[in-house]
């Protein structure tokens, strides 16, 4: 009993959208007429019967079809195929596509402009499902809520699904964009890449949420410095294309609720901002605190492969690896060397600057003025930075189960030293 109540309900619903579509369409053409107007104004009465319309609308609706893919985006003026797919089976995790939209997603429709109307139409949407979605599975609700026989139904259903189904070969044409793809054989396949209008159009239903009135009310909290239960969102730097000029209705069903746009999301490199450098005032080495911070990730690799690896034989590859890390602390350390050299030559001067005489000579090397320049050409700095910088990474790596000692020590000294050496070839 339920169920017929609300089957009844829906179909009342149905009827009732139907009559209020067809009647504004009626209004619309009745705005501009004076009252004196008798002979259209009653021919425009005929016309916007309810069965006389869907009569009509079936007609026209043969001139149009619905697609997911789109040649006119390419170019206003290619008669290539338009087709409609979406196949859910065919998604791919690494890339979004037309497969990944939700079933309910809206189609696009392309072909005579004049007869969009009856695409509109067809879209009207009860219940989250539209009227061409419940002719296609023949919803015995919406055939009671239309009007006229069963023969007129049934003629109107077969009519308005074969909107889905192209009127044309699949074909390509010379306004069309095609690319050459080659094959092992020295042939090719000649691709005909369509433009993906319903995804196009999922993506900007999407970015155009940013101006609902929740996220405004958001946007407008964080601007007045306020507590928000809502967070704001923006896409920064879109990019917007334009499609028919000024005349979308040319292009496809879609491009005219998009007002002729889609939007491009900013494909972009992000701008590296660097913190300011500031010298290293307060310590007596840079290697304990801020080398230990700047290569955090690969200390802690090159402590967990040494403690995979230390049951192992130590066989040239292990050798390659753990240089490969090593290095890899050594250029961070050097890079946060370099940044600290471009400072104000002279800092070291300072009365804050704590530094070992070895490490200022190392990281101030622009500062004038004797006995510092002299003393920095003879005293061999590079030796005991070097030496510093093994100890620091031996005592890094060090762990109860995992001992370093004088080999290593050598070796992490003589690749820092090569490294200072060959960027200051003045003291070798």
């Amino acid at each position: 009993m339920e169920h017929d109540r609300q089957a009844m309900t829906d179909e009342a619903c149905l009827r009732e959208m139907i009559e209020q579509f067809i009647h504004e369409r009626h209004q619309g053409k009745l705005k501009d007429l004076r009252d004196s107007d008798t002979e259209t104004i009653a021919a425009l009465a005929e016309k916007y019967q309810v069965t006389t319309w869907l009569d009509d609308a079936a007609r026209r609706v043969q001139q149009l079809t619905i697609v997911t893919h789109a040649v006119k985006f390419l170019n206003p003026g290619a008669q290539g195929s338009n087709i409609f797919e979406h196949n859910a089976a065919s998604r791919c995790r690494h890339f979004a596509s037309s497969a990944d939209l939700k079933p309910q997603f809206t189609p696009d429709a392309v072909g005579n402009a004049a007869k969009l109307d009856v695409y509109k139409f067809l879209q009207l949407s009860h219940n989250k499902e539209s009227l061409l979605s419940r002719m296609a599975r023949n919803d015995a609700v919406l055939r009671k809520a239309l009007p006229g026989n069963v023969e007129q139904k049934n003629k109107w259903t077969a009519a308005f699904c074969g909107i889905m189904q192209s009127q044309v070969s699949p074909a390509t044409h010379t306004l069309a964009k095609q690319v050459y793809f080659p094959l092992s054989d020295d042939s090719y396949h000649l691709l005909a890449p369509l433009y993906p209008t319903a995804l196009v159009n999922e993506v900007y239903l999407r970015i155009q949420t940013r101006y609902s009135e929740q996220n405004k009310a958001a946007f407008k909290a964080k601007k007045e410095k306020k507590p928000s239960t809502n967070s704001h969102f923006d896409f920064p730097d879109l990019a917007v294309q334009k499609f028919g000029g000024t005349k979308p209705q040319n292009i496809s069903q879609l491009n005219i609720e998009r007002h002729g746009q889609a939007f491009l999301l900013a494909s972009l490199p992000p701008l590296w901002k660097t913190a300011a450098v500031r010298a290293p005032f307060g310590v007596k080495s840079i290697f304990h605190r801020i080398a230990a911070f700047k290569t955090t990730i690969p200390l802690k690799a090159l402590k967990a492969f040494l403690t995979k690896m230390q049951d192992k034989t130590n066989t040239a590859e292990i050798r390659r690896q753990r240089e490969n890390y090593v290095t890899e602390i050594i250029d961070l350390i050097l890079l946060y060397a370099s940044e600290v050299q471009q400072l104000p030559p002279g800092w070291s001067a300072d009365d804050r600057c704590r530094l070992l005489p070895h490490q200022a000579y190392w990281l101030d090397p622009s500062r004038t003025g004797d006995p510092w320049v002299q003393q920095r050409r003879t005293i061999e700095w590079v030796d005991k930075v070097s030496l510093e910088f093994a100890n620091w990474l031996n005592d890094s790596l060090q762990t109860e189960k995992m001992r370093f000692g004088d080999d290593e020590r050598f070796e992490w000294k003589k690749l820092f030293e090569n490294e200072l050496q060959w960027l200051n070839p003045e003291v070798c």
